[in-house]
């Protein structure tokens, strides 16, 4: 009988084990960046809080968006913030609910001294454009094969391959991104155009698709719901508001 409870103790935490979510994050000031090797910001508290609410930790990797795009295929991680939705990723990608919308305007930074040199979409013909690695921007952009576009991983080599005079024009969705970059390698010599595309998307999670359909189906609708019940009672908005950043947009 003792050996039995004995047993019975020892295997009784194991019941009530943490479940580990992992999780990739980047540089995207100011909702999420890395200080100090820690990731920092209202998406990170976000997901963090309603992992918690269903028993669940982050394990948080700093990585770049077309590695975690990678990473979510194969089941190598669970979440990622801020992925755009798109068709073609609804194949690997389980989308939970949106936390909100926010305005995004697709910038195109160039040299100073031809900030007039782009001024509507046609003047994009004929220039080398920096375009980061499995990022979406906009489906007449993303589709535009008489475009030419030269590809990178990240902000940082973006940044470094124009600065070295290698592109003509960078496409950006995040600019506090890319001038991070700008900042950190002492350059300045840049301008946006006077094109740009403006746009309202929704800010999601991404939750992979394989493991939804796999044994975590349950769990990823419980962050679901949780983090669609933090939206809809404002602790979303508040969370943001204690970083000095403006929500998203609550959706009707």
């Amino acid at each position: 009988m003792k050996c039995l409870l004995l047993l019975s103790l020892f295997f009784l935490p194991l019941c009530h084990a943490e479940q580990v979510l992992r999780a990739d994050y980047r540089e995207r000031p100011p909702e999420m960046q890395a200080i100090d090797a820690l990731p920092v910001g209202p998406l990170i508290e976000v997901l963090d809080t309603a992992a918690q609410r269903v028993g669940a930790r982050i394990e948080w990797r700093y990585a770049p968006f077309v590695r975690s795009l990678e990473d979510l295929k194969s089941g190598r991680i669970d979440l990622a913030p801020r992925v755009l939705f798109t068709a073609e990723r609804m194949d690997y990608v389980h989308f939970l609910p949106s936390i909100g919308t926010q305005r995004k305007s697709i910038r195109f930074i160039v040299k100073t001294v031809q900030q007039a040199s782009l001024r509507s979409y046609a003047d994009l013909q004929g220039k080398v454009i920096g375009v980061k690695r499995g990022t979406a921007y906009f489906d007449q952009f993303d589709g535009d094969s008489a475009l030419t576009k030269s590809l990178a991983t990240d902000d940082y080599l973006l940044a470094g391959m124009f600065r070295a005079g290698r592109l003509d024009v960078m496409v950006v969705l995040d600019a506090e991104a890319i001038e991070a970059q700008f900042h950190k390698i002492g350059f300045s010599d840049y301008s946006y155009a006077d094109y740009q595309y403006e746009q309202s998307v929704g800010n999601y999670y991404g939750a992979s698709k394989r493991h939804y359909l796999g044994d975590k189906k349950t769990l990823y609708e419980q962050l679901g719901q949780t983090l669609r019940g933090m939206r809809e009672s404002g602790e979303i908005a508040r969370i943001y508001h204690r970083y000095g950043v403006v929500p998203p947009e609550t959706e009707e």
